[in-house]
């Protein structure tokens, strides 16, 4: 059972902490493409929207799964739980 606690607990935490820092490291790559980019290369506004744009959908995918992936830690932290606390039922013992 511990075992099934740690892969709920590390497994959670671990995905949204990878997810974390792979929003992270996009707006930081976003943050210096903003910085250098040049307008006068783009003569449309629709090549310049297009260029901006690019890799925000993901940011906006996490951030609108996150919390999802949290209840899911949180329902299964219940359920094991609710596990941990109940007692053996006597039915499932094997006689000695």
């Amino acid at each position: 059972m511990n075992a099934l606690q740690d892969v709920v607990d590390y497994g959670i935490i671990g995905l949204l902490l990878a997810l974390s820092i792979w929003t992270m490291a996009i707006a930081v790559e976003r943050w210096l493409f903003y910085r250098r980019v040049d307008l006068a290369q783009y003569p449309d506004s629709l090549g310049l929207e297009m260029v901006l744009t690019r890799r925000l959908v993901i940011i906006g995918t996490v951030a609108a799964n996150a919390p999802y992936i949290g209840l899911l830690g949180t329902v299964l932290g219940i359920m094991l739980t609710f596990h941990t606390m109940a007692p053996p039922a006597p039915w499932l013992s094997m006689p000695s």
